[in-house]
């Protein structure tokens, strides 16, 4: 084993020893006074053990395995899936693809970058009354509320969502045999249709934060062009309403924050030196606050002495921002990508697999002919979205296109048995064809010199001006 894993557990031993430690965890996996939790799973990045990559996940555990986990210093993470609520959460990271360990060598640096973002998610939260809890994290921050699956605004979230999802019917082959939880048709719906809501707040961050932020702001982790600090920008990720309920899960606060440590061959042996992370509740404390006093396995477990973990209700403002999403440009968006059917499996080789790959600018066809793994890339998929588009595609012909990709045997392992290729592909295009639709893409970036900067450009001197496309595309979409 690393000699990088070795030294992290006794830090996080002495940590997760403390009884405020542990209460405050139990709280946010939602245990009552005895061994019964509200998560469904928990999962765990444990010392020593392969770290999951796009292909794979973190093995699943029982609950009452919590504490065992904890005292093999694992990062915990809880199930999304819960047996009383709908959960609302998403995501803010700085990415930088060039530079990865910048968030734990240079934190600082990075968390003021990031800090103008932070600031305009809790502003739309206050003017929603969405009090989602905000948890710091290694490279950003995780927001999290609650919604009791009672609640009225549950059925009127699953009715936004265009159906049951495909992942639904399959989902006992995917649950461990110690898994007896039945998901509804119902929760699966309202799940798909929280992701449709947290689609229209990433919007308004982004136009909020824009002006304000040092560095570019995308959706869902995509690679943007070259700048000052190599490829770097924040991300807003909502990325999990893209796959099954049953398989996400959220870090949980107060738990260990490691992944630095776990991958040096990612991050470089002096960023695996650096000691362990703890995901903590910001609160009301300022950046610096946070950066000095609580991040670290003693401060956190202060902390923990005074705080409450538990995730916060947020049945109203839940409420107040569907209020404000039914009347968007977005939600007309949504509405119109719905109304039309994709094509099916049976219909793809008279159709989908029709396409003339030759035609379209080498950038373009590449994922699509070798989509193993490039068609699993966010800047690939919004590139192939926004070309298709600019021919006249509709964006849900899009979606099935990529799905017929996903359908066909590229090497995918079983990551279809876990997923669901047609889910995934029509989120993804969903969220990038979106932006367009609303005029949040105006295609700064559509253009050779960033396709080239974002590694999309295969580099075969081709005679294509993809600015041509991008004229067209705003013409279409005006």
């Amino acid at each position: 084993m690393p000699a990088t894993q070795v030294l992290s557990r006794p830090a996080l031993a002495e940590y997760y020893g403390r009884p405020a430690v542990r209460a405050r965890i139990r709280e946010y996996c939602g245990f009552d006074s005895g061994h019964s939790a509200t998560s469904v799973f928990l999962s765990a990045a444990l010392p020593g053990a392969p770290i999951p990559n796009r292909w794979t996940l973190h093995p699943r555990f029982p609950t009452r395995d919590l504490d065992e986990l904890l005292d093999r210093g694992a990062d915990i993470f809880r199930s999304l899936w819960d047996r009383d609520s709908l959960l609302v959460c998403f995501d803010v990271d700085c990415l930088n693809a060039d530079r990865l360990g910048h968030p734990f060598a240079r934190p600082a640096e990075v968390f003021r970058k990031l800090e103008p973002t932070y600031q305009a998610v809790c502003g739309l939260l206050v003017q929603h009354g969405l009090s989602l809890l905000p948890v710091m994290t290694g490279r950003g921050y995780q927001f999290i509320g609650r919604v009791p699956l009672e609640s009225a605004i549950v059925h009127h979230v699953a009715a936004l969502a265009p159906g049951v999802p495909d992942w639904h019917a399959m989902r006992d082959r995917r649950l461990p045999r110690w898994i007896d939880d039945r998901m509804s048709s119902l929760q699966a719906r309202a799940y798909v249709g929280t992701g449709l809501l947290l689609e229209h707040l990433a919007h308004q961050v982004m136009r909020r934060a824009a002006g304000a932020s040092p560095i570019p702001l995308v959706l869902n982790g995509t690679n943007v062009g070259a700048g000052g600090e190599g490829r770097e920008a924040v991300s807003l990720d909502l990325s999990f309403a893209g796959d099954p309920l049953d398989v996400r899960h959220v870090r949980v606060t107060f738990g260990g924050y490691q992944l630095h440590r776990f991958r040096p061959d990612l991050y470089g042996p002096d960023v695996a030196a650096l000691e362990p992370l703890v995901a903590v509740p910001r609160g009301s404390r300022t950046l610096d606050e946070m950066l000095h006093g609580y991040r670290s396995p003693a401060g956190a477990g202060l902390l923990a002495e005074s705080s409450d973990a538990r995730i916060p209700d947020v049945t109203e403002g839940l409420t107040a921002l569907a209020a404000d999403y039914e009347p968007s440009s977005l939600a007309r968006f949504h509405r119109d990508f719905h109304a039309i059917e994709p094509h099916g499996p049976a219909a793809w080789a008279s159709t989908y697999d029709r396409l003339d790959l030759p035609a379209l600018p080498p950038c373009v066809a590449a994922p699509l002919a070798a989509p193993h793994d490039l068609l699993l890339r966010p800047e690939h998929l919004q590139h192939v979205t926004r070309h298709l588009m600019s021919d006249g595609w509709a964006p849900r012909h899009i979606a099935g296109l990529v799905w017929s990709r996903y359908g066909k045997d590229f090497g995918w392992g079983d990551r279809w048995m876990r997923l669901s290729p047609r889910a995934r592909a029509e989120f993804d295009v969903r969220v990038f064809a979106g932006m367009v639709a609303t005029g949040l893409d105006r295609g700064v970036d559509f253009n050779c010199r960033s396709a080239q900067e974002k590694r999309l450009c295969p580099l075969t001197g081709c005679p294509r001006d993809l600015r041509v496309n991008r004229d067209r595309l705003l013409a279409r979409w005006a």
